[in-house]
């Protein structure tokens, strides 16, 4: 594997086409110029991770959520083992596994997996077609500025 240039990678997913679910994509865009971190959007496919991870030592991930107990717009961060305690989506068939399930199987099957993992989650309402809420536009700015502050501290122990 060849040397990273960035010590840190930010990996956004989402789909521009399905209402908030964009969300990821925005935090994307939000981030694009303003960090000392490589930026790459992933689509809706958390496994093309495997193709794009240069084995930076931290990696953030960034999606949409969705959670009842959740307002639209609030953030949630998830870091090291946490990132596979806590998120527990569970797939209803092959073709919708979720961020926690794929980074499950990622770790298990990739040669090099990052020491240091967060997530961050934009609660989001409304997947499929519509606007994004003003909720969650605001969420999208504070995911871009906790990111920014994960990318400034120290590196976590693993």
């Amino acid at each position: 594997m060849q040397r990273p240039r960035h010590q840190a990678l930010v990996v956004t997913l989402g789909s521009t086409l399905a209402g908030e679910d964009a969300a990821g994509y925005c935090v994307h865009e939000a981030l694009r110029g303003m960090v000392d971190a490589r930026l790459v959007y992933l689509g809706t496919d958390i496994f093309r991770f495997s193709n794009v991870y240069l084995g930076e030592p931290r990696v953030i991930v960034v999606d949409a959520v969705y959670a009842q107990e959740l307002p639209a717009g609030e953030i949630i961060h998830f870091a090291g083992e946490e990132v596979f305690s806590e998120i527990t989506d569970v797939a209803t068939d092959a073709h919708m596994l979720g961020v926690g399930e794929g980074l499950k199987i990622l770790e298990k099957v990739m040669s090099c997996f990052p020491e240091e993992l967060h997530f961050v989650g934009v609660s989001c309402k409304q997947f499929g077609h519509g606007e994004m809420s003003p909720e969650v536009q605001r969420g999208v700015e504070q995911a871009a500025g906790l990111i920014r502050d994960i990318l400034t501290a120290a590196p976590s122990e693993p």
